[in-house]
């Protein structure tokens, strides 16, 4: 039987698409969009060469700030812009907003980041600023309040979202905000080579897509060993801790379930303790500095009983060892594509538990007060 700490009993139905010829839901077609988004990305900046107009001339201090799955898909490019020098700041918007403001000056770059355009905290930082930085907009709503007040807006290409659980303007917005740091860098070998490196990326999004019913319930029903786990984790490193932090959102919203974000790092310095008890983790080990690190954490839980789902990386699997390798060599758009398994698991958990996947009951789509 599936694990009871997913799957409450007596609600074992799925309607993937392509399953017993039920439709598709909106999370679903937004989901199965982003290939296509990845492709539109390639084709509007990538190709045109874009990047030359996205260079800021002296940006000073960068800020990089936003809320929720927006704030999460800026880690990979501030990881980016850090190692290679670049004085810059990621920080939650509602933190900026109480506590930060006054450190920004006139010579820094501010960068907002807010699908819709909308968020009340984002927006309250423009009413609250004394200094006059460039500012700029990643959003998905090029006509939004935000884009109209900022220097320059940058459309993510996503295209309007619907369901509530953010999942093709998360992962439109990493990309676009990893070129746009590549820009800064002047780094125009490796933004000409994310034509390449896009292409691959929606080549295995639609691998994943395609095959979501079959992989998906195969996999959940290989959790029989974490059955009643009492504590459920994600964990990653570097870059790859973006899709970690969205992918506990994407359990809230989605599919109801409590999992907690931990950095591998961090990870040892304290909860790895819990393992005494059931865990079930979900391990990302993408290609990179640290995927090493991660492989052998995994294989360290697992040989302490925890359950592991290792995604990225190739290993032998075992009875409480699951793997899904990824194939796509690039560090820092590779969350892009990680994030991908963890939205159709929590779709299909949802779906298992007989709850609509993306409806939400006590958020909006937009969150427009504090």
């Amino acid at each position: 039987m599936p694990c009871e700490g997913f799957l409450p009993k007596g609600q074992r139905k799925s309607s993937l698409p392509g399953n017993e010829g039920n439709a598709m839901n909106q999370l679903y077609r937004e989901i199965a969009e982003q290939p296509e988004v990845f492709r539109r990305i390639v084709t509007t900046y990538v190709n045109e060469e874009t990047f030359v107009s996205w260079y800021e001339d002296h940006p000073g201090t960068i800020y990089l700030t936003g809320m929720g799955s927006s704030l999460f898909a800026a880690y990979p490019a501030y990881l980016y812009l850090l190692s290679r020098g670049f004085p810059v700041v990621y920080i939650d918007a509602s933190e900026l907003l109480h506590y930060g403001l006054q450190g920004i000056r006139d010579v820094d770059t501010l960068v907002l980041l807010s699908q819709s355009g909308e968020s009340y905290e984002v927006l309250e930082i423009l009413n609250r600023l004394t200094s006059r930085p460039k500012t700029l907009a990643f959003t998905a709503s090029p006509k939004s309040t935000l884009a109209r007040r900022v220097t320059k807006a940058i459309d993510i290409l996503s295209g309007t979202e619907y369901a509530v659980t953010a999942t093709k303007t998360h992962t439109a917005t990493l990309v676009t905000l990893n070129l746009w740091a590549m820009a800064q860098a002047k780094d125009k070998a490796t933004f000409l080579h994310a034509s390449l490196d896009l292409e691959l990326l929606a080549e295995e999004a639609e691998r994943l897509i395609g095959t979501s019913p079959e992989w998906t319930k195969k996999t959940l029903k290989s959790l029989e060993f974490a059955q009643g786990a009492e504590t459920r984790v994600l964990i990653a490193r570097g870059p790859a801790l973006s899709a970690a932090w969205h992918g506990c959102l994407l359990m809230y919203e989605c599919a109801k379930e409590t999992f907690l974000s931990f950095s591998g790092g961090q990870f040892r310095h304290g909860p790895l303790e819990l393992a005494v008890k059931t865990m079930f983790a979900i391990v990302l080990a993408l290609p990179g500095k640290t995927q090493e690190l991660l492989v052998r954490l995994a294989e360290e839980l697992a040989g302490r009983g925890v359950g592991v789902l290792l995604v990225g990386a190739t290993l032998e699997e075992r009875y409480n060892l699951k793997v899904l390798p990824l194939h796509f060599p690039n560090e820092y758009f590779a969350p892009a594509l990680s994030v991908i398994p963890i939205m159709l698991l929590a779709y299909t958990m949802a779906e298992e538990k007989g709850i609509e996947p993306g409806k939400a009951f006590l958020i909006q789509k937009t969150t427009l007060r504090e």
